[in-house]
């Protein structure tokens, strides 16, 4: 009875070991040929991603795609060309999904929300049918057209308007001088941190909003914080700023209040990049996150590029000024004094309007 029991709970822990083996994820990359085009899928486990090739000739699209991982292979089951004029559309469905079309125009990739009535005539009609709500309701003269389930924090010049989607507006006053260009300003998770501008050049403490429970902390500094500092970026839970002036790296951590001198570098993908105080100085350098998508604005054009191929996809047919947030397939920006959000999903859509975002746009919109 004993060596029936043994055996049976060696039965169930193999078993156990085969299913976690089987269901685990794994990088792979496959070449295969689906109708007449020549495909390569490939799985990358870090990012969780699908990154499918598809090209014929001069036809070559890049789909990446947040998909479920599954065992199965060679998921690109059904593949479709339109074109119209200088413009060209691909729809790929992968494993039975129809996958958000990937577009040209005088073949150069361009957002499928930018394609002409002809061209949005040919794809499927449910392609454009994810629709959002309208708030259309107005604080402090500021016009609030969509939230996208966020808080949206805008500078007032001595604290912030908060805007939020549960219709919980407020102002929140921090402090008594008013401050133009807040560009001392990080944030972190569900926290803002900036120096106290009630202090003068030096700053002998700093300010921390928690974005959720609205709370304002205090933290006083040992060493003086000069006007002449700026933050490095962010890195799991602290912020990294660099004084000039003192030539001095400091990592702060809101939710621990607690802070510390650091030896000068940067985060570069993730890994620690020492550097010289006389590069930090120059106030250009950054930290450098590892990102499936990245954004960048050139001649006030807006464009998508992606780690895999590095091309550019233009997402937008409006003139911009200034990138306030961007996170996986979402990103912030202010064209005019309109804060906009573009996803593939819903396109581009109007958040609010804020007259002072016409003149003065830097540092003002913080969004969580």
């Amino acid at each position: 009875m004993k060596k029936l029991k043994t055996m049976i709970l060696l039965i169930i822990i193999s078993f156990s070991f085969f299913l976690l083996l089987y269901h685990k994820k794994m990088n792979y990359s496959l070449k295969y040929n689906f109708k007449g085009y020549n495909i390569k899928e490939e799985y990358n486990k870090e990012d969780e991603r699908y990154i499918v090739n598809v090209a014929k000739g001069k036809i070559n699209y890049t789909f990446i795609l947040d998909e479920k991982y599954i065992k199965s292979r060679k998921l690109v089951d059904n593949i479709k060309l339109y074109k119209v004029d200088d413009e060209e559309c691909m729809l790929i469905s992968f494993n039975k999904k129809t996958q958000t079309p990937k577009c040209k125009v005088n073949y150069k990739n361009t957002s499928y929300t930018l394609m002409s009535v002809r061209m949005k005539d040919k794809l499927p009609k449910k392609i454009f049918e994810n629709t959002y709500k309208e708030v259309n309701k107005t604080y402090k003269n500021i016009e609030i057209n969509y939230l996208n389930n966020k808080k949206v924090f805008i500078w007032n010049y001595h604290g912030f308007y908060l805007l939020d989607h549960n219709n919980k507006n407020k102002e929140i006053n921090i402090f008594d001088t008013d401050v133009y260009n807040p560009e001392h300003i990080g944030y972190i998770k569900n926290y803002i941190v900036m120096p106290n501008y009630n202090n003068g050049y030096e700053f002998t403490s700093l300010k921390i909003l928690n974005t959720k429970s609205l709370d304002i902390d205090t933290f006083k500094l040992e060493n003086n914080l000069s006007r002449d500092s700026y933050v490095l970026g962010n890195h799991e839970d602290s912020i990294f700023f660099y004084d000039k002036k003192y030539e001095k790296e400091y990592e702060f951590v809101p939710y621990k209040l607690k802070i510390r001198e650091v030896s000068p570098f940067i985060y570069n993908k993730g890994k620690k990049e020492s550097k010289t105080d006389v590069s930090l100085k120059s106030g250009n350098v950054k930290f450098v996150y590892d990102t499936v998508y990245d954004y960048k604005i050139i001649d006030n054009n807006l464009y998508r590029s992606n780690k895999y191929t590095k091309d550019l996809e233009l997402i937008t047919d409006l003139e911009v000024k200034e990138i306030v947030k961007s996170q996986e397939n979402e990103v912030y920006f202010i064209s005019g004094d309109y804060l906009y959000m573009y996803s593939d999903k819903l396109g581009t859509v109007k958040m609010i309007k804020y007259f002072e975002l016409s003149f003065n746009y830097h540092n003002l919109i913080y969004i969580f």
